[in-house]
C-alpha cells in the first residue's frame, strides 16, 4: 500500500535549544531603557527622582494596609528612603567636587 503523506522527519528534543527558545519568547520585554549617552550625573539625578517617587508610592500604599502587610510595606518604604538618602549624598558629592 502506498502512503499519500510521508512520515514526518524524526526529531530529537534538545533541552538547551528548548530552554533558550522559551527564555527568548516568554521573557517579558523591558519597559525601561537607558540611552547610552546618559552622563553619570544625569543618571544619578534621575535615580534620585525615581527613588523619591517610589518613596511617595510606598508611603501612600502603607497607609491603606494593616498588620503584616503594613509592616512589609513600611520596611520597603524605609529601604527606599535609605537608598534615596545615599543617592542624594552621592549627587551632593558630585556637585561639590
Amino acid at each position: 500500500m502506498n502512503k499519500i503523506v510521508p512520515d514526518p522527519p524524526r526529531f530529537t528534543l534538545d533541552r538547551d535549544i528548548l530552554d533558550r527558545a522559551l527564555r527568548h519568547y516568554l521573557q517579558p520585554p523591558s519597559s525601561f531603557t537607558v540611552h547610552h549617552d546618559l552622563s553619570f550625573e544625569d543618571a544619578l539625578a534621575q535615580l534620585c527622582d525615581l527613588l523619591r517617587c517610589a518613596a511617595a508610592t510606598a508611603s501612600d500604599t502603607t497607609q491603606g494596609l494593616s498588620g503584616e502587610q503594613r509592616h512589609m510595606a513600611g520596611a520597603t518604604q524605609h529601604l527606599i528612603d535609605m537608598a534615596s538618602t545615599l543617592a542624594d549624598r552621592a549627587l551632593e558629592c558630585l556637585h561639590a567636587g
